[in-house]
């Protein structure tokens, strides 16, 4: 027997400058080399981004290999466990753990028995002679979580060095029920974001939009952004950020 028709209705919504992907539009794809994968593209330079964005489903057996030599790759396990070997090593992450990849670096990673993750990865911008960043390996539940200009209701969590071998940081916010951002953000800066946890609302430009847990959102230039964070419970999200780069066009 068929379900009930379909009608129509969806919150994901892609504008010019911006967009928000929910879980109920996502579309699995198999990408590349990505053996016993199923993959959802969430945010990439088809949309206008200079980054792409993945949620990637492992099943038992998957395996991970980079699909352009110039990538530099972020990788947070939410779910599951993976092997990455890189540099003749192996290293094992599971969940709430992340790695970072530089690019022209050969690496793989494996899923015995499953993982769920969300990725971030773009073409690494050199900045002179300043070497690239070299491999970098963490747990969320060991990076230091900081009151945002000082309001315990907005904590921070800076998960790359500030250094300028780095061309992009990714972060971790955690807003308690009631906090929000200090102020209305425009820049040059595009970001990537995902929500890891409870709910909330994000104006991007001129639009309201509630959002929860495994909503993605992809920010502009110079769009004006702000969040509140709603609900009866902590709301948690990871982003991306260019940095330590001037602007190009």
């Amino acid at each position: 027997m068929s379900g009930p028709a379909h009608t129509g209705m969806s919150r994901t919504t892609v504008q010019r400058n911006h967009a928000l992907i929910t879980p109920e539009s996502h579309v699995p794809v198999q990408l590349p080399g990505w053996t016993n994968t199923e993959v959802v593209v969430l945010i990439s330079a088809e949309m206008g981004a200079k980054f792409e964005q993945c949620m990637v489903t492992c099943h038992a057996g998957a395996e991970l290999v980079p699909l352009r030599s110039a990538d530099e790759l972020f990788v947070l396990v939410t779910d599951g466990a993976v092997t990455l070997a890189v540099d003749g090593a192996t290293h094992e992450l599971t969940k709430d753990q992340f790695c970072y990849v530089p690019p022209n670096t050969a690496w793989t990673i494996s899923s015995a028995m499953g993982a769920q993750l969300l990725t971030f990865s773009k073409p690494y911008i050199a900045l002179g002679e300043v070497a690239p960043p070299t491999l970098l390996l963490g747990d969320l539940n060991k990076v230091s979580a900081e009151p945002f200009l000082g309001d315990e209701g907005a904590l921070l969590q800076v998960l790359f060095p500030d250094d300028l071998a780095w061309d992009w940081g990714i972060n971790v916010f955690e807003f308690a029920p009631g906090g929000t951002l200090p102020n209305v953000e425009s820049h040059f800066m595009e970001h990537g974001l995902y929500l890891l946890g409870g709910e909330g609302v994000y104006r991007l430009g001129e639009n309201w939009y509630p959002v929860t847990a495994g909503d993605c959102i992809w920010m502009g230039p110079y769009l004006p952004q702000w969040y509140a964070a709603t609900g009866k419970t902590n709301s948690r999200y990871i982003y991306y950020k260019e940095m330590h780069r001037a602007p190009v066009g």
